[in-house]
């Protein structure tokens, strides 16, 4: 039996506030599509530039109103748990993740461009293409039942840095040409996926040219060693060429290099997929590969990272004053033409969805914002709902 859950809604679309209009939120809590009773409900709302209201309120009725509001733009959080009687959180429950924004519009990135951001740039560039994107190895791996009409490879790919791309590629069988797509993965140590398409050939690499299908334990003592905490370390990251993110960016890029050999490809449809750290590199790589059509994203990471200083809620790791701010997405997106697809957490604080309205500010192509209401940067409720960014 599936957990117990909430559904979160405002009283008009939840990105569509006033600032100091009041934010209502409803929410109710779940069980297969019903409201149900809960002992009580611990709950928090917070939000950009210091709002902060928590406490604990009767759940027999399996209803909670909320509200909160904004004199500036910026978005609010609400965070609700169901406890027990003794205080506890309720077994088999999940948590709400929601939120709102007020005149997000107005919301600009506060991250600047560092010194020298344009000439690191040309420099990976030009590593990047000092390598042609040759197979190292080229495994033809077993038929599954599920899919019986693709080739699956494990491939390694050479790639300047010294660590190869690593992944798992699809092709459909057939005489046509087909789309090309890169898949991205985000934080954390695993062999890539493998991702089928009836409609493109595919490959997911995984984030550190490591070997795939390996079992858990090989992941694990990586996770455990050579690349524990990876992307954190404060000595590293005082010059970009040193971030370990420079060659993930590069192997990204090399990705997309190899998928244009393939004789499969259509020779013009080139996406670059991924969420979280995933979308870092999808959007880095298609800077470095101006040939990608389309940049498919969620939940994505390093948004305006710097944005803490100005009083918003920040993600997922300190790096402001870092040269982690080279590889900042709203900086990035200053210099991104190709159409863009992005899907947001309303309640998603590892990923602020401050800083990707922020990024998706700055893009210069065709570009398109989804708000998902009950999405966190993994989990997302069984009765989510996502509103579509309508710009002037």
């Amino acid at each position: 039996m599936a957990n117990k859950y909430f559904m979160c809604k405002t009283d008009k679309e939840p990105q569509t506030y006033r600032c100091g209009e009041t934010v209502n939120f409803h929410i109710y809590y779940r069980d297969e599509g019903k409201t149900v009773p809960a002992h009580a409900f611990q709950w928090l709302v917070a939000g950009d530039f210091g709002l902060k209201e928590e406490g604990v309120s009767d759940g027999s009725t399996g209803e909670l109103h909320l509200s909160a509001k904004l004199d500036q733009p910026g978005f609010i959080y609400v965070n609700v748990h169901a406890v027990d009687e003794n205080g506890a959180p309720a077994a088999e429950s999940d948590t709400l993740f929601a939120g709102a924004g007020v005149e997000i519009e107005k919301i600009t990135s506060s991250t600047t461009e560092p010194e020298g951001y344009q000439e690191f740039w040309e420099v990976c560039r030009k590593e990047l293409f000092c390598v042609d994107p040759d197979p190292i190895e080229m495994t033809k791996l077993p038929e599954t039942p599920l899919h019986p009409n693709h080739d699956t490879y494990d491939v390694r790919i050479a790639c300047a840095g010294g660590i190869p791309v690593s992944g798992i590629l699809t092709i459909p069988r057939g005489d046509k040409k087909y789309p090309a797509k890169v898949v991205y993965q985000g934080y954390g140590v695993k062999s890539a996926w493998y991702t089928y398409s009836d409609d493109a050939i595919v490959l997911c690499i995984n984030a550190h040219g490591i070997k795939n299908g390996e079992p858990q334990s090989y992941y694990d003592e990586l996770t455990k060693g050579r690349l524990a905490g990876y992307g954190f370390d404060a000595e590293q990251n005082k010059n970009p060429h040193t971030c370990y993110f420079k060659y993930m960016m590069i192997r990204a890029g090399q990705a997309l290099r190899y998928m244009m050999t393939r004789p499969e490809w259509d020779g013009v449809n080139l996406i670059a997929r991924g969420g979280s750290q995933g979308g870092v590199q999808a959007m880095q790589a298609s800077f470095l590969i101006p040939e990608v059509t389309m940049i498919d994203i969620w939940v994505p990471w390093l948004c305006d990272i710097n944005a803490a200083s100005t009083g918003r809620l920040c993600g997922w790791g300190d790096f402001s004053g870092s040269a982690i701010r080279y590889f900042d997405t709203s900086l990035r997106a200053r210099y991104i033409t190709q159409k863009t697809v992005i899907l947001a957490g309303l309640g998603d604080y590892t990923s602020p969805p401050a800083g990707i309205v922020a990024m998706f500010h700055n893009l210069r192509g065709e570009r398109t914002l989804y708000l998902a209401q009950g999405r966190e940067h993994i989990y997302t409720s069984p009765e989510t709902e996502t509103f579509e960014v309508k710009e002037n």
